[in-house]
């Protein structure tokens, strides 16, 4: 609660007043003061009402949160490698529709508006136009650190 308290200027997960004991104790929580997805699934995992799938103090420490950006960027680079980022252009319907489900109103959904246009156009010149989902995001960002 502490880390979102931060991340968010002040806000509690769990609401204000007398409303805040009745929605932790039902695990009723709202992370829409904080924009980052990583730091949303890094508070999500923190206040778990099961207090035995909290992580531990190392795993918190290991997660993507407390990366810096070359290893996101590897780590990036290296899902792009993967078979399914490499066949983004002809991937498997039921894979795209599962992706589609988790990244629904995601801040990396419609990616290619968040980036430089001239940037896109270029990467998008040289093959076959990326696809606009995560796959295709993937690729891109494996090509723009490799090329």
């Amino acid at each position: 609660m502490l880390v979102y308290y931060i991340l968010s200027g002040g806000h509690h997960p769990f609401g204000k007043g007398i409303r805040c004991e009745v929605n932790i104790l039902d695990g009723k929580y709202s992370l829409e003061h904080v924009e980052d997805e990583i730091a949303k699934d890094l508070i999500e995992r923190m206040i778990n009402q099961e207090p035995k799938e909290r992580p531990k103090v190392e795993d918190t420490l290991r997660h993507p949160f407390f990366w810096t950006n070359e290893r996101r960027i590897d780590y990036l680079k290296r899902m792009g490698n993967e078979k399914e980022a490499e066949n983004c252009r002809n991937a498997d319907e039921d894979l795209l529709h599962a992706l589609d489900e988790y990244t629904v109103g995601k801040t990396f959904c419609n990616w290619k508006t968040k980036l430089p246009p001239d940037l896109v156009c270029k990467m998008d010149g040289k093959k076959k136009a990326y696809p606009e989902n995560t796959l295709g995001l993937l690729r891109f960002i494996r090509n723009l650190f490799e090329h």
